[in-house]
């Protein structure tokens, strides 16, 4: 007997796999929908994605990063010097 295989959650507006688009909401979510609809139909056809829409993909999934207050410090080695007898 086969296992049945379960079904992949998915986005009720956009119809894609959750997974995703996890990352977002709002209308950055829609608009990361519409940029990985883009490159699926491109790569079905065959045809090279642009650069252009690779990053635009990378930068509406991405998380913005908060600025660190803290500076960071180099910390330096200990010179030690070998004894003589």
């Amino acid at each position: 007997m086969v296992t049945k295989r379960r079904k992949v959650p998915k986005d009720k507006s956009t119809g894609l796999p959750k997974k995703y688009l996890g990352s977002t909401k709002g209308s950055k979510r829609a608009e990361l929908a519409k940029v990985l609809k883009r490159i699926s139909t491109l790569a079905k056809a065959g045809k090279t994605i642009p650069k252009s829409l690779l990053k635009r993909r990378i930068e509406l999934g991405s998380k913005k990063k908060a600025k660190s207050t803290r500076k960071k410090t180099t910390r330096t080695r200990k010179k030690t010097t070998k004894r003589r007898n």
